[in-house]
């Protein structure tokens, strides 16, 4: 698992805290995640940050340029934490961004492709996007 940012030691004194203030549902969620590690959103395969913790146990989550090919960046409501996964910082090589110009939207197609309709887009052995058969 990859952490975005690394915390203080007082960030994860007040973390520990609000933990434990917290309801017994959404603090059996805060006991699985952190606030500063990565996570994989499995039905979308996007990265994500956890913004909040609602008391019935389900999460927000923001979907950014900073960890994803994506259009625009967004927060997401209503996910279920089982839905996540922890997951490694993007690669080197690997398109990263938001408010992609039609240039860019155009080398980076088969990526797109992939990240808003994995139903219908795979990788194939060799690393190229091809369409599911």
């Amino acid at each position: 698992m990859a952490r975005w940012t690394e915390p203080t030691e007082a960030q994860e004194r007040a973390w520990r805290e609000f933990k434990d203030r917290l309801p017994p549902t959404p603090r059996a969620v805060a006991e699985r995640i952190e606030p500063w590690s990565l996570y994989r959103l499995k039905s979308t395969g996007h990265r994500v940050t956890v913004a909040s913790i609602f008391e019935n146990g389900m999460v927000s989550v923001n979907v950014t340029g900073e960890f994803n090919l994506v259009g625009f960046a967004r927060t997401v409501f209503g996910i279920d934490p089982d839905d996540l996964e922890p997951c490694d910082l993007p690669g080197p090589d690997e398109p990263l961004g938001e408010h992609l110009t039609p240039d860019e939207v155009g080398d980076n197609l088969d990526e797109l492709r992939l990240l808003v309709r994995p139903d219908l887009w795979t990788r194939d052995d060799s690393g190229n996007v091809v369409r599911k058969q």
